[in-house]
């Protein structure tokens, strides 16, 4: 369109229209700014697209001094090529004007650049959950994406639940890989802005990503003694040593147990550490032990299941007190046999203790609190002189004991 002839007594005046970018995404017109330049200080302008496809089609407009500046509708123009036209209405005062074409092209989506980070280019085997990768979407124009999803791809498939369809925020997002996600070897990964009604997808350039076996290690384990009393574990040492195939110092825990019962975890200190049991831990009995080591970043897990703790039971002292150390032919039943099992460290014995003389039992003591007392019966010794022990029998946790030195009966007529 031009601009009629100017009225004989109006100013003569020029349009100009001046575009943000000689290209628009379909969508985002709203964000497209559009000025002109009149030099005309009152009246109204408008701007109006053409193509051969659409024909006219007004965009908007202002009135001046106020506007000089506007923008269209979503959607206003379809995808395609079209030139640009201001006009200015002219005014009483002012003549009518409009600028050149511009040529202005809608494009259905923008171009984007996509970029795939990596917190680490090298990552252990079981350790993956390590590694964070992030992928960055800018539009053709530096802005970034702030719409879509993202995807992590490892070839052309994605890499994981847990890296698929990422929502964009801020342009990008991130996601992590879980441990053993991955088999040793070198991956080539890419990173894809899947796109949006607004923004074209892209992919990023492939990064690297090497997983490496972690490297071997054995584990060793040494106790200060091979048995301990029951009650006394805490005198009990364990000793791990972690040692690395290519050297290097392995940090982390080692684990001991006793088959499913964990006696301790060690925290290495310089690839070395220990710890000590506590008391009562294990009945008295024989125990595989197995000390695991965790591994940690690098170094790989290893076990040691060659020692073998012995608990011991605790042991005990026996006494023996007889009421008399003479009695009469008869009158036995008036000896009274008392005893006492005493533990090494704690605890109450209990079971029962067998009195003897000589190698004849002549009584039997079931322990109450691990104390109890016997009588003979009328004429159950001969006349004759006796060596008397007691012979506590032990039970599940504390060992037997016999008293000492032996106590002397005399056993004489009436």
């Amino acid at each position: 369109m031009t601009a009629g002839p100017a009225m004989a007594d109006t100013i003569g005046t020029t349009t100009s229209l001046t575009l943000q970018s000689s290209r628009v995404v379909a969508g985002l017109e709203p964000d497209f700014a559009m000025s002109v330049d009149i030099n005309a200080t009152e009246g109204s302008w408008s701007i109006e697209a053409g193509s051969p496809a659409t024909g006219t089609i007004g965009l908007c407009g202002g009135q001046l001094p106020a506007q000089t500046r506007c923008s269209m509708q979503p959607g206003a123009l379809p995808p395609g090529n079209y030139n640009l036209l201001a006009i200015y209405n002219g005014s009483e005062n002012f003549g009518r004007s409009a600028s050149g074409l511009v040529p202005l092209t809608v494009i259905a989506q923008q171009p984007t650049s996509t970029s795939l980070s990596l917190s680490a280019a090298t990552v252990v085997f079981g350790h993956e959950d390590s590694e964070v990768l992030g992928v960055l979407a800018h539009g053709d124009t530096g802005n970034l994406v702030e719409e879509g999803t993202a995807t992590v791809l490892l070839g052309s498939a994605p890499l994981s639940p847990r890296c698929t369809s990422m929502s964009l925020f801020g342009g990008g997002n991130s996601c992590g890989l879980t441990a053993s996600e991955l088999q040793p070897g070198t991956y080539q990964l890419t990173g894809r802005f899947d796109g949006s009604q607004n923004f074209a997808s892209s992919t990023s350039a492939p990064q690297a990503l090497t997983v490496v076996a972690p490297q071997p290690t054995t584990t060793s384990l040494t106790l200060s003694a091979p048995s301990v009393p029951f009650g006394s574990e805490q005198a009990e040492t364990l000793t791990a040593t972690v040692t690395p195939a290519a050297g290097g110092t392995p940090t982390g825990n080692v684990t001991v147990k006793a088959g499913a019962t964990t006696l301790c975890t060690i925290a290495l200190a310089s690839a070395t550490g220990k710890c000590t049991l506590t008391a009562g831990q294990l009945p008295p009995g024989s125990y595989p032990l197995t000390a695991t080591y965790s591994g940690d970043g690098t170094y790989a897990t290893s076990a040691d299941t060659t020692q073998t703790l012995t608990v011991a039971k605790e042991p005990t002292t026996t006494n023996l007190a007889l009421s008399a150390d003479t009695i009469a032919v008869g009158g036995e039943q008036a000896e009274l046999f008392t005893v006492q099992a005493s533990p090494a460290t704690s605890g109450t014995p209990t079971g029962n203790v067998t009195v003897k003389a000589g190698a004849t039992a002549v009584c039997t003591i079931i322990l109450a609190n691990g104390t109890g007392n016997c009588t003979l019966t009328s004429r159950q010794l001969a006349r004759g002189s006796y060596q008397v022990t007691a012979t506590y029998n032990g039970d599940t946790t504390y060992a037997s004991s016999t008293s000492s030195p032996p106590q002397t009966l005399t056993v004489t007529r009436r």
